[in-house]
C-alpha cells in the first residue's frame, strides 16, 4: 500500500515527482564533518582502556627497621599485587621467557604483553581507581624455644578498578641521583640535606611532571613543573625525545631550558626530623599534553605547590582511566638523619 492513499471507498494513485539533485557545497561539507567526528569518537573509544573490578589482601609481619610509612605503603603495594594476579594471572619470568600462571588453577601460557612494575613485582595490571578499605594493625602469636612470643603484624585489603596491561608503554628512563652526573650516582637511600636530582629521558617527544609524596606531613609536593614555571609549563613541561634531563641541577638548567630564567629553579635537598624517612616520587609522562590537578602554594616550603594525598591519586586515577598514554612510575626513597 505504499504507492496508494487509501480512503474508506477508493483508491487513488499517489504520483510523486522526483528530481535528482548534486549535493551542494553546505552538504558535502556537514557530511565530512559528520565522516570526521564519527572517526574520532571510534579512536577515542579504542583509546579508553577496559576496566574490570578487583579485590585483593596482604599482610606484613613488622620489622624494626621499617619505617612507619614505608610498612604502610609495602602491604598497600602487595594488597594490589595479590589483587591483579588474582584478575589477570601471575607473571613469571624464566630466562628469556614470560609466562602468565592462572593462580586459581596453575596453568601457564607464554606471553609478549607489556608489565607494569609494583614494588619490585612484574604484573600484568595498572590500578585505575582503588579504595584501601582496610589497614590495621594486629598481634599474633609466634612460638619460639623461650615460649609464646608477640609479633605486631600490619593487613591491609583493597578494591577498585584496573585495566589489563596490552600495549607497551613508552619506555622511558627514570633515577633519582645524588650527584649532577648521571649514571654515576643513582641512589635512592639519601642523608639529611643530601641535594636530590633527578635523570630522565625519553625516546619520544611529550610532556612531564614530578611529584612527591611526603609520609612526615602526609602532602604531596608538585617538584615539577617548578613552582613559578607558567604559560606552556603550568600544567606538564614539554620534552623532547632522547635528550638526557638532569631536573633541580642548576649546572643543567640553562641548556635544558634557554628560554627560562635559572632563577625559577626550585633545588630539592633532602631533610627529615626522625630517624628516617619514606617518600615516594611519582613520574608522570604522556606523548599528549595533560593538566594539572588543583594545587595549593604552600608557603612554608618556599612557595612549592602542594595538594592532599587523595585528592592526587583521584586525579591520577582519571588521567589512567581516560587513556593508555598517561604513565606513571614510582621511586621509593629513605632519607636518614
Amino acid at each position: 500500500m505504499s504507492n496508494f492513499i487509501h480512503n474508506m471507498y477508493h483508491f487513488y494513485p499517489l504520483r510523486c515527482k522526483y528530481t535528482f539533485q548534486e549535493p551542494t557545497l553546505k552538504m558535502k561539507t556537514t557530511l565530512i564533518i559528520i565522516f570526521i567526528l564519527s572517526a574520532v569518537s571510534i579512536v577515542n573509544a579504542q583509546k579508553k582502556p577496559k576496566t574490570e573490578k578487583v579485590a585483593g589482601k596482604a599482610e606484613i609481619r613488622v620489622e624494626d627497621s621499617y619505617c612507619i610509612g614505608e610498612i604502610k605503603q609495602r602491604v598497600i603495594d602487595l594488597a594490589k599485587i595479590d589483587a591483579l594476579e588474582k584478575t589477570f594471572g601471575k607473571v613469571i619470568v624464566q630466562g628469556t621467557n614470560t609466562y602468565i600462571e592462572n593462580v586459581n588453577t596453575g596453568e601457564r601460557s607464554s606471553t609478549n604483553t607489556q608489565m607494569n612494575v609494583i614494588a619490585n613485582s612484574m604484573v600484568r595490571g595498572e590500578f585505575v581507581e582503588e579504595n584501601v578499605t582496610k589497614l590495621e594493625w594486629f598481634l599474633r602469636d609466634r612460638q619460639n624455644p623461650t615460649g609464646m612470643k608477640q609479633e605486631l603484624w600490619i593487613l591491609c585489603e583493597i578494591e577498585g578498578k584496573a585495566r589489563e596491561m596490552k600495549e607497551a608503554d613508552v619506555a622511558y628512563e627514570v633515577a633519582t641521583m645524588n650527584c649532577t652526573n648521571p649514571g654515576a650516582c643513582n641512589t635512592e637511600v639519601y642523608q639529611n640535606n643530601e641535594r636530590v636530582y633527578l635523570n630522565f629521558q625519553t625516546p619520544v617527544q611529550g610532556y612531564l611532571s614530578v611529584y612527591m609524596q611526603d609520609n612526615e606531613d602526609d602532602i604531596i609536593y608538585r617538584l615539577f613543573p617548578y613552582s613559578k614555571m607558567s604559560g606552556e609549563y603550568e600544567s606538564a613541561v614539554p620534552v623532547k625525545a632522547d635528550l638526557n634531563y638532569v631536573l633541580f641541577s642548576e649546572q643543567h638548567h640553562k641548556a635544558l631550558f634557554p628560554d627560562v630564567s635559572r632563577s625559577i629553579l626550585d633545588p630539592i635537598s633532602a631533610y627529615t626530623t626522625k630517624e628516617q624517612l619514606f617518600n615516594r616520587i611519582f613520574v608522570v609522562f604522556s606523548p599528549e599534553p595533560y593538566n594539572k590537578p588543583v594545587l595549593e602554594i604552600n608557603q612554608a616550603a618556599g612557595g612549592i605547590k602542594t595538594i592532599a594525598p587523595e585528592k592526587f591519586h583521584q586525579w591520577l586515577n582519571k588521567n589512567k582511566a581516560r587513556s593508555t598514554n598517561f604513565q606513571t612510575s614510582n621511586i621509593d626513597i629513605i632519607i636518614k638523619k
